[in-house]
């Protein structure tokens, strides 16, 4: 009896387990369909090829091990790669200081000159000339003036003579607002886009405004590219 049991559990556990994978394979998503993350989902990223990030990287070969700044956050992804390439790495979150200081809308609260000081005071606080290259990202197209020139001062300030600096902006003016990101390295040409927030209105600069924006630089560098990014290298 025991034994007649014990198989007719059997039986109903493989029926079961058949019922079960008939409904998965009429309900599944099919192949290549995307399916939408919820809010504890990882947010998808974009992957975009970079001709400033793999000069960046280039220059700095010839060095001895040197300290880079990335204001993309604390990211393993990076930490990883600088580290991997012989370099120390140091984080600021720039985009997530402006989260804190001006809220969900960059910009209708940056004209406040308590919210505007309370970011200064949470960016780039580091020692004078403590670096030799920064990871800018596009952060800074979100500024306007003068606080987009009170920033750079204090970026210029903590890099050393020479230092490299990587800033992303928009080229195309007829777009008004982008979404925030997340800067995350996949390999020495290809960066990962993952986004961090609702878009925010965004500034245009063209070559001549980036060239004034960093004046007390040695030198600023272009690099074209297929989407509506414009990439700079910045020396010291």
């Amino acid at each position: 009896m025991a034994y007649q049991s014990q198989a007719a559990c059997r039986s109903l556990l493989a029926i079961f387990f058949l019922a079960a994978c008939t409904v998965f394979m009429k309900f599944a998503v099919p192949k290549g369909t995307f399916v939408k993350s919820s809010p504890s989902d990882h947010s998808p990223a974009t992957a975009r090829h970079s001709s400033g990030f793999e000069q960046f990287q280039a220059l700095l070969k010839g060095q001895e091990t040197s300290s880079i700044l990335d204001l993309s956050g604390v990211s393993q992804a990076n930490i990883m790669f600088i580290t991997g390439a012989g370099h120390r790495i140091s984080s600021d979150d720039i985009v997530g200081a402006m989260i804190d200081s001006f809220g969900n809308n960059f910009n209708e609260t940056q004209a406040s000159e308590a919210k505007a000081a309370r970011f200064l005071e949470q960016t780039l606080s580091f020692p004078a000339e403590s670096f030799d290259g920064a990871l800018v990202w596009d952060a800074f197209q979100f500024l306007p003036q003068p606080l987009i020139n009170q920033t750079v001062d204090k970026l210029l300030r903590v890099m050393r003579p020479g230092g490299l600096i990587l800033a992303f902006f928009n080229a195309n003016e007829k777009i008004k607002e982008i979404p925030l990101y997340h800067y995350r390295i996949q390999d020495s040409k290809t960066l990962l886009q993952v986004p961090r927030g609702t878009p925010q209105h965004v500034q245009n600069f063209n070559n001549r405004t980036i060239e004034k924006l960093f004046e007390a630089a040695a030198s600023v560098k272009f690099f074209l590219t297929r989407d509506n990014l414009r990439e700079v290298i910045v020396r010291r």
